[in-house]
């Protein structure tokens, strides 16, 4: 019995998006599916679009599915990417970090609030907004606190 589970692939840097690459995801993933499947039967199936983004379905024997690590064992489509990309993505990695494995659950098949790279996107303009000593700038970082403060913040 094989065990299905929904991984979305998107860039580490938020500045590329994985959906105007597919094709170049979909020949790592076809070289990274054989190596799976030779040493592991775990089937990657083709990525296809999910919106705006890139999801693939990975098919993994129920045997290894609760101690299979799926980011681990896609690194096959970074290091593809990377080797036969012409140094093309190497200006998008993030540390030693090209691309994020994120499993879907059932709830977001459906819809999803806000993608992650919308929220890395978030993150890195309010960092740079942190950089800047204007008025403008400290108005709205003191507006987004303010925002954040009102928030309940289970975490804490």
């Amino acid at each position: 019995m094989l065990v299905t589970k929904r991984i979305q692939i998107e860039f580490a840097d938020p500045t590329i998006k994985a959906i105007d690459y597919i094709q170049d995801i979909r020949k790592a993933a076809e070289n990274a599916g054989l190596n799976l499947f030779s040493r592991y039967d775990v089937q990657l199936q083709y990525p296809m679009p999910d919106g705006d983004r890139v999801v693939v379905e990975i098919k993994i024997p129920e045997e290894i599915a609760d101690t299979f690590a799926v980011g681990n064992h896609l690194r096959g489509i970074s290091t593809y990417l990377l080797s036969k990309g012409n140094n093309r993505y190497h200006q998008y990695l993030i540390g030693k970090r090209l691309l994020n494995y994120i499993e879907l659950d059932e709830a977001e098949k459906k819809e999803s609030g806000l993608a992650t790279v919308d929220r890395l996107e978030a993150v890195a303009a309010f960092a740079k907004l942190l950089e800047r000593n204007d008025e403008e700038a400290m108005d709205a970082i003191s507006r987004i606190i303010l925002v954040l403060n009102e928030v309940k913040q289970p975490w804490e």
